[in-house]
């Protein structure tokens, strides 16, 4: 992820994108970065890569612990959503599958 920090409080608000996480419309800094950069730097399957959307999240995020697996959720949810998953799942590439386009949460 880059280091590019917003000049000022214009900037960071620029980089905001909401996100409904258990119900709840919530803004989260620099999600398109970090949807991006999960798969990337993840090699393992869907918990892998929930666990470390969760981790990139609360880096620019507070993330209150008793939310974090509504937060895993709709963060995953969104990564299949905005096709960050077709450039990392490279097994599914291997064989043939295709990738989740526009897929909902299940639950």
């Amino acid at each position: 992820m880059s280091e590019n920090k917003p000049c000022c409080a214009a900037a960071a608000a620029a980089q905001l994108r909401y996100l409904v996480v258990g119900g709840h419309r919530i803004a989260v800094a620099r999600l398109d970065e970090i949807l991006g950069g999960a798969g990337a730097k993840v090699a393992g399957g869907e918990n892998a890569i929930r666990g470390e959307l969760v981790r990139l999240v609360k880096i620019y995020n507070y993330v209150p612990p008793p939310a974090e697996k509504d937060y895993e959720d709709a963060l995953y949810a969104e990564y299949l959503r905005s096709g960050s998953a077709r450039g990392s799942d490279r097994s599914a590439k291997a064989e043939g599958a295709k990738s989740v386009k526009g897929g909902r949460p299940s639950g």
